[in-house]
């Protein structure tokens, strides 16, 4: 006998197992909303001995809290029942869903199903499920169920929005915050328990921008007048060092003696745990000259050439441009200053020659007044009569040796 046959026969013989024992399929909880419906999904089995006795005049019961001393909250044959519903289910293919309308706050307990025939065909299943009612929106479900999504740059990422739709009726609209590659809209689904479930999914592959963003998975009850409610995941996407950059400090060429700091930044995820700088020959290779992201030199002929920077993580490494380091010609600034000092000199001399002047011509006039002033008083002193002959003597003197002379 092949494989497949074999397997068919167990399952075959583990379904006979079964059909002749009482079981009962269906959520072991249920989260529902206050004023909303809730559907409880359900199948049975019962022996095959219970079988004939399993018509139509077979009623549905609910209990709670206790399978066997539990109060009766819902009857399909009554109305006066305390929960309101109906059995969506046909009890005669062993279905027994029922769905519950308006399902009232506090009404937190377990809810176990009652067969209830013809006798012999009498019986509580002993499985319950737990229904929880909520004041509030229920969130969605996002997987991975995590707050936080480590992921690796490139790495295929599948995030899944669900929730139960607990009513069916009532269902919700889901969208998301954003769409980062892939989505698959909306769409409902069915669990191994015959639940409901509203599902949408995107893919996408992770990048550097990625990090950090928070992702949402939005309901929306129309019918609802409360704010919608979200359930979130934040991105933290591993990537080597990238972008990064070498400057110096200052820039350009820079006067022999002086100093230089050249930087690196780089970013990356986890931060860079190691910088490196390298100076380059001339045939291209790159020399190591420190471990630091900061590299600050003194600037001779020997430190002159292209600089290149490199970032390390635990994911990679990343080089940056060459930086360059220069000399910047001679500073000529003693003629400067020399001829500075000159035309200060100059200026201090005219200044000194003017003022000089000044006062000479000065002495000088106060020197003829004087002599002017010693003369008149000189005469008015002289009042013998011989000088006064004296002048005139010398004045005819002078007119006679003129005439001659002519």
């Amino acid at each position: 006998m092949t494989g497949p046959k074999v397997l068919i026969v167990i399952v075959w013989i583990l379904k006979g197992a079964v059909s002749n024992k009482w079981d009962i399929k269906m959520p072991q909880k249920i989260d529902v909303m206050s004023g909303f419906c809730v559907q409880i999904p359900c199948t049975f089995e019962i022996p095959d001995s219970f079988t004939k006795y399993l018509n139509k005049s077979v009623e549905a019961v609910w209990k709670k809290t206790d399978p066997g001393l539990g109060l009766t909250v819902f009857s399909s044959n009554s109305v006066a029942s305390v929960l309101k519903g109906r059995v969506t289910g046909n009890l005669l293919s062993k279905n027994c869903t029922t769905v519950f309308e308006n399902f009232p706050d506090g009404s937190n307990d377990t809810y176990f199903f009652r067969l209830q025939g013809p006798a012999p065909l009498m019986y509580t299943f002993l499985q319950g499920v737990n229904i929880n009612v909520h004041a509030d929106l229920l969130a969605p479900m996002l997987s991975p169920h995590i707050d936080v999504l480590e992921v690796s740059e490139g790495q295929n990422v599948t995030l899944t929005c669900s929730t139960v739709l607990s009513c069916p009726s009532q269902h919700p609209v889901m969208h998301w915050s954003v769409t980062l590659g892939e989505k698959i809209d909306p769409a409902i689904q069915v669990d191994e328990f015959g639940q409901m479930l509203l599902v949408s999914s995107q893919m996408f592959n992770a990048s550097s921008l990625n990090d950090g963003l928070k992702v949402s998975c939005f309901l929306v009850y129309s019918q609802d007048v409360r704010r919608p409610i979200e359930t979130s995941i934040t991105l933290r996407v591993l990537y080597t060092p990238q972008n990064t950059i070498a400057l110096a400090n200052p820039p350009g060429p820079v006067y022999e003696g002086n100093v230089v700091t050249l930087s690196c930044q780089s970013d990356a995820n986890p931060a860079v745990k190691r910088y490196e700088w390298f100076k380059q020959t001339g045939n291209g290779e790159l020399v190591l000259k420190a471990q630091k992201q900061t590299l600050t030199m003194k600037v001779s002929s020997n430190v002159l050439g292209l600089y290149v920077c490199k970032a390390h993580n635990i994911h990679g490494t990343d080089q940056s441009t060459v930086v360059t380091v220069d000399l910047k010609g001679c500073p000529c600034t003693a003629p400067y200053i020399m001829c500075g000092v000159l035309t200060g000199l100059l200026i201090l001399i005219t200044v000194v020659d003017l003022v000089k002047y000044k006062s000479l011509m000065k002495q000088l006039k106060w020197a003829e007044d004087l002599r002017g002033q010693m003369a008149y008083a000189t005469l008015n002193r002289t009042n013998d009569s011989h000088v006064y002959n004296e002048i005139q003597i010398r004045a005819s003197r002078t007119e006679e040796d003129f005439v001659n002379k002519n």
